[in-house]
């Protein structure tokens, strides 16, 4: 099995182990990329999407604008974990589109069904990550404690991504996430949100 070290393009995913190991690879070329470097550098240059919210509002403009029954969980000709990990290759550069009425009509990862479902459930988890630190600063700023108040378990996008490579690697219920689909995606988005 490859090792996150050695999957560094989307083009070598072929599993779920694959994909696990490339969210962690991405997970750290966003951690040095996102948290304090130097915009400039190559690695922060494929990281025009450095927050949570910027990748999912990334998201939903890449979904809305193949809505057209083009099934983006194939890349071209590649369908399952490498359409995926295509997708979240993309999404590190892409332009977010922010359209808060998007949000709120799905609530539920068993709701999704279509990728125009999946839209609208990230553009739910961009708002509520928005909300979130929000709260979570308002806290801070009236000297509360902030540690275990928010709804998402991470506060950065490397976070989000590493917890959800650690939840794909330990989740015993890999039959339901096999094969890829947008249901399966959007309970791995929930995953990423809660586990730590």
């Amino acid at each position: 099995m490859p090792t996150a070290l050695n999957i560094d393009s989307w083009r070598q995913v072929k599993s779920r182990q694959d994909f696990t190991a490339y969210l962690q690879r991405l997970s750290a070329d966003c951690e040095a990329a996102c948290e304090g470097q130097d915009p400039r550098t190559p690695a922060a240059r494929r990281w025009t999407n450095q927050s949570v919210d910027g990748f999912l509002w990334a998201w939903v403009r890449l979904l809305g604008s193949r809505l057209d029954g083009t099934d983006l969980l194939q890349a071209p000709g590649r369908p399952g974990w490498q359409g995926l990990a295509f997708q979240l290759d993309t999404l590190r550069t892409s332009p977010p589109e922010l359209d808060s009425s998007l949000a709120g009509s799905v609530t539920e990862p068993g709701e999704v069904h279509t990728a125009h479902d999946l839209r609208l459930y990230a553009a739910t988890l961009a708002v509520d990550f928005a909300r979130d630190q929000r709260e979570t600063q308002a806290k801070i700023s009236r000297g509360e404690w902030a540690g275990d108040g928010g709804s998402w378990a991470s506060g950065t996008l490397s976070q989000v991504l590493e917890s959800w490579a650690a939840w794909l690697g330990a989740t015993p219920f890999h039959a339901q996430l096999e094969p890829v689909t947008w249901r399966s995606v959007a309970h791995q988005l929930t995953a990423a949100q809660i586990y730590e």
